[in-house]
């Protein structure tokens, strides 16, 4: 999977970083590695139900293309680090709830991270970085649970970035829309938050041949309308804090479409999707994440602020 990066690459007479792929390393090829100069790289995600036209790995597949394109970057920046590829993981919270998706508890997701994080802490290195797909609310809270308590207790960079740029989606981020050059209801917002628009497009770019050929002959499905207590609900909180108050309204509109007895399995418009759009969406969010790393790999404290933070004790509760 990881073969077309694992050789030293030379652009323009000059050594970049080296690619490891983690699975296929011994242990003394481990051992060898600097611990404060070697980055490890992990997609997750959960196997969940894309509509028709998407595969049930799509936000792996998608997340795959994210580490291939953080590799490239973190190779110009940081061409002595050594960049070593852990092998996927399947696995993520708040997958959509209807069968053939697989999902597992939030504190499950949270363990399993930290006991990679343990693992690697314990061989003295320092940074694991996440290329993520879901915007599931207790998925993210995991992810972020798992990353500050890996801070606390190891000093250990677990990042993952998409905790962020799923905000920046969903609340129409004026920067990242600029960055993008996509509008509202096909950049992943509440309008197009699954398998529409937006994940139709990225998985052309990421890889067109999984897409089924249908993908064009898909109607525009929107969710029905937010059941009114919940947006009271959001208005009264963000009397007291604006920041919950708007990831009220979010979930709001995410629970009038799991809960509508008639739902799709998508939510927006896959036949607008592009590869262009796919692009365009990937370049950003790159940006972002490497905004992230910078500030790791400076030896600054990161954290991300998932939607529904503030109601963090979610994640707790049953999938």
């Amino acid at each position: 999977m990881y073969n077309n990066l694992l050789t030293i690459i030379n652009v323009w007479g000059e050594k970049m970083a080296v690619v490891r792929e983690y699975a296929e390393m011994s242990l003394p090829e481990i051992e060898a590695l600097d611990r404060k100069k070697t980055i490890f790289l992990m997609a997750v995600s959960p196997l969940e139900v894309h509509g028709h036209h998407l595969p049930v790995g799509a936000d792996i597949f998608i997340s795959l293309e994210l580490i291939r394109r953080y590799v490239g970057e973190l190779q110009k920046e940081y061409p002595s680090y050594t960049l070593v590829t852990l092998p996927p993981l399947y696995l993520g919270a708040d997958a959509l709830p209807v069968k053939g998706s697989v999902s597992v508890p939030a504190p499950l997701l949270k363990g399993v991270l930290l006991s990679y994080v343990k693992s690697l802490a314990a061989l003295g290195f320092r940074y694991l970085f996440i290329a993520d797909n879901h915007g599931g609310p207790r998925h993210q809270m995991g992810i972020e649970a798992a990353s500050r308590k890996a801070w606390k207790k190891y000093r250990f960079y677990l990042i993952n970035s998409f905790n962020h740029e799923f905000r920046l989606m969903v609340q129409h981020d004026q920067a990242f829309m600029q960055k993008t050059g996509l509008g509202a209801g096909c950049c992943g917002d509440d309008a197009d938050c699954h398998a529409g628009t937006n994940e139709t497009s990225l998985m052309l770019a990421a890889d067109r041949k999984k897409v089924r050929d249908n993908w064009q002959e898909i109607s525009t499905y929107r969710p029905p309308a937010s059941s009114k207590l919940m947006l009271g609900l959001g208005k009264l909180a963000g009397l007291f804090s604006r920041g919950l108050g708007k990831d009220l309204e979010h979930l709001a509109g995410t629970l009038a479409w799991v809960g509508d007895p008639d739902k799709l399995p998508y939510v927006g418009c896959p036949a607008l999707a592009s590869q262009e759009a796919g692009e365009a969406m990937f370049k950003a969010r790159t940006e972002v994440a490497m905004e992230f790393f910078r500030k790791a790999l400076a030896g600054e404290d990161v954290k991300t602020t998932p939607m529904l933070w503030g109601l963090s004790l979610l994640q707790r509760l049953p999938e």
